[in-house]
């Protein structure tokens, strides 16, 4: 069952698990199909509850997920991700002691055909968006580092590359440069997880237009970390 961190009329908010998609072809298991079945049994829904993504997570990735209840609804948050009207803050495990102070990352990153991969390119290259992060070193140990990043696009695998083009692969994230696992593997043995969570979303409400912010705490394999980043995670 997904936790759900609110809900309203119009939309509610979850906090998403490592290793589960958001959306996915039959059969995969995914928040949207696992939200309309929990929604249907638990309101004795007699069709299918609408559930609608305005935005989505990585498999890996965990934290908060915004999701519509209603096509009006989907289409102003829409809006919103679209116009950098939400605030985007995540946190990340990476590997190497990155240098204090904040720092703005901004690249040009396009999809690689037919592979589930992304890549840094020049703003010329056909397909290229730009893609742009603040990134805050908090705390090092062990060869680690907790960083805080807000989001500024929504560029697939965004944070993992930018991150990791500069030499600070997620922990986690052998797609692009980790060397270790982080939590739990699937069933299967599938890497499954990573050291990077959406600790909270602020958005306006899609009727009142009023502030809203939602938060969501880290899973309890993070516990697996050194103590004083485990400390910063749980501040």
């Amino acid at each position: 069952m997904l936790d759900i961190l609110l809900e309203e009329a119009h939309f509610l908010v979850i906090n998403k698990p490592s290793g589960l998609f958001s959306q996915s072809a039959a059969g995969i298991e995914n928040v949207q199909e696992m939200l309309v079945q929990q929604l249907a049994a638990r309101d004795s829904h007699p069709g299918r509850p609408f559930i609608g993504l305005p935005h989505r997570l990585d498999r890996g990735t965990s934290g908060v997920m915004l999701l519509a209840r209603n096509q009006r609804a989907l289409k102003r948050f829409g809006e919103q991700f679209h116009s950098r009207k939400v605030a985007k803050h995540y946190i990340a495990v990476v590997h190497g002691i990155m240098p204090p102070g904040r720092v703005r990352l901004s690249d040009y990153l396009r999809k690689i055909p037919e592979k589930p991969l992304a890549e840094i390119v020049s703003a010329e290259s056909d397909g290229a968006k730009l893609a742009e992060l603040d990134a805050e070193p908090l705390v090092s140990e062990a060869g680690f580092t907790l960083v805080n990043i807000q989001l500024l696009t929504g560029r697939m695998h965004q944070i993992r590359l930018q991150l990791a083009s500069r030499g600070y692969p997620v922990l986690g994230d052998w797609s692009y440069g980790s060397s270790q696992t982080f939590g739990p593997l699937d069933p299967e043995g599938f890497r499954q997880c990573l050291a990077l969570h959406c600790q909270r979303l602020e958005f306006r409400h899609p009727q009142t237009a009023k502030a809203c912010s939602v938060s969501a705490p880290v899973s309890e394999h993070w516990s697996c970390l050194p103590d004083s980043l485990l400390q910063a995670v749980l501040k």
